[in-house]
Parts: structure tokens; sequence; C-alpha cells
């Protein structure tokens, strides 16, 4: 772990997805002037929208950090194979970004900008081994080991939602999200769209449909937990995504992955918490590899810093 200084300048931090695309102003050690707009179509249209940003802000600022979707390469700014974002792939956009905002540029995956987040101020501020995984649309995640980000060869390390959970060749992302169980039990019920947070309002009513489909998914993504924590062996597992704040969720992921352990003899700790910064997290973890990419721009507050 190495010793970094954080100077309380203005950064401009964006958090592109696939259908949203958050932003906010890192300064005195915090996010404010945090707003939105919906995911443009296209690069053009989108780094015009970024540009509008910087203008209207009227602030001098320092440099834009950025989190998107993707097998990220912070070295060549790029991002390779498959996004949520897909025109955002194989050009070099941090060179592009440079050039439009005349400010410096950094770019690093959404959920590994979570996991810096939890790493630097949040839920795993105080250890060395953490995985993140991150229960949205699909399923990501990241992991940190002695302290360190790991990214992978290929830039391709915690994407969990790939595994291949069944013999039908299902992935976790497809078994597990609570988007692909709404749609699950909209087939199931032969009814409209919906929602899971109707489905779960539909199981606190009774509904036996609703009620499965949610044990099916919870089922999934112990099973996914438990093969961190025996594959990983971290000190915590953190959970990411909006269903993380559901009342009771992390608590009875962590007793399904509890049971698990007993069942198959594995003699482990199991620690799982919710992530800190909830809908923050991937500007502030935007913010923290800036400064990894960056390090001139760092002075005042001294900080620990994994080294990617």
């Amino acid at each position: 772990m190495k010793k970094m200084t954080v100077k309380p300048e203005p950064l401009l931090a964006i958090d592109i997805g696939g259908t949203t695309v958050k932003y906010g102003v890192w300064m005195q050690q915090q996010l404010t002037h945090k707003n939105r707009f919906a995911t443009p179509d296209n690069w053009p249209d989108l780094l015009a929208a970024i540009v509008r940003v910087k203008v209207a802000l009227k602030m001098p600022f320092a440099g834009v950090a950025i989190s998107l979707p993707g097998s990220v390469d912070t070295i060549l700014g790029k991002i390779s194979g498959t996004s949520a974002v897909a025109y955002l792939n194989d050009f070099p956009i941090v060179a592009t970004l440079r050039e439009a905002l005349k400010l410096p540029v950094s770019i690093q995956n959404d959920a590994n900008c979570a996991a810096l987040a939890e790493t630097w101020r949040g839920n795993a501020k105080s250890i060395s081994d953490a995985v993140l995984l991150v229960i949205g649309t699909g399923i990501g995640g990241a992991v940190v080991m002695d302290g360190q980000l790991v990214t992978g060869r290929q830039n391709f390390a915690g994407e969990f939602g790939y595994q291949v959970m069944n013999e039908r060749g299902e992935t976790l992302s497809e078994l597990a999200s609570p988007v692909h169980m709404a749609h699950r039990y909209q087939q199931l019920a032969n009814c409209g769209p919906v929602s899971a947070r109707n489905i779960y309002q539909a199981a606190a009513n009774g509904d036996r449909l609703a009620q499965r489909c949610i044990e099916d998914m919870l089922n999934w993504l112990s099973r996914a937990a438990f093969n961190l924590f025996v594959g990983l062996n971290p000190q915590r597992l953190l959970i990411g995504g909006g269903i993380s704040e559901r009342p009771g969720f992390v608590t009875d992921l962590r007793q399904r992955v509890q049971r698990l352990m007993r069942v198959h003899g594995a003699p482990l700790t199991v620690d799982i918490q919710p992530c800190k910064f909830r809908n923050d997290a991937n500007l502030i973890g935007a913010v923290y590899q800036f400064y990894l990419t960056n390090p001139s721009h760092a002075a005042g507050q001294t900080v620990p810093i994994p080294m990617v």
C-alpha cells in the first residue's frame, strides 16, 4: 500500500451507464453538484453532453475522472470487449476526451471504481483483501488483494456475471440479477412488465410465484458468493447495487452462504456487508483512479492508495 496525498481541488467525476450518465464535482473531499442525464445513443452526442456539463459548471477543474462499463485499459486509455455502451469500445477514448476537454482524463471500469471507493473510504477501508459483487441489470464485480486492485491480464477480472452456472449454459447474470428475475416472473405469470420491486411486494402479499422467483435468485447469488469465498478467500465480500439496500437482503444472503459452508465443510468466516457509498461509489472511485493515474495532482491530505 502506497501513501499518496490528495489535493482538495475540483475534479469533474462522471459515471457512464447503459441508461444514465451521472456526474458530480469532487471538491473539499466530498461530492457536490450531483446530477444526471440519459445516456445518448452515440459517441458524438455523449462527448457534446460532457463538454456542456463542464462548461455549465464554470469551475477551474484540475481534471476529469470517468467510470464506465467494459474492459478498461487505464494505460492505453481505451476499452475492449463487450460493454453496456457499445460505442465506447476500441478507440482512444482518453486521448479524445483530453483533447475535447483540455484537461487530464482518467478512466476505470465501473465495478473497479466501486471497489476503489470502498477501499479508500468505505467498508473495505480497514482490510487488505475484499471482493465486490455488484448486482444490477447484470452482475459484475471487482477484486482487491493485498491492497491492490486485481484487473487481470486482459482487464477482465471481477466479471463474475459471466460464470456459467448450470448444464443449460445459463450465466450468473441471467439467473441471479433482479432484472432477469423480474423477466422470469413476467414469463411464468404471463403478465405485463414488472420490476423486482413489484415482485418483492407481491411476495410480501403472499404471491407464491413471486416468492419462488425471489428464492431462486437468492439461491444462485448465495452459490456465487460461496464460490467467491472458497475460490478467493477474501476477508470480506461487499454487495453493491440497488438491491443491497433492501432491508434484510444482505443478512439473508450471509445466512445462506454460512449454510453452504456448513454443508460443504468449508471452515471459512463469512463476512458479507453492503457497500457504503451506494449510488455515489462509481463517482468516488473514479476520483480515486484519477489520482492513481495523475499523481502529480496529489497534494494536501494523506490517504492510502492501493497501486493497481
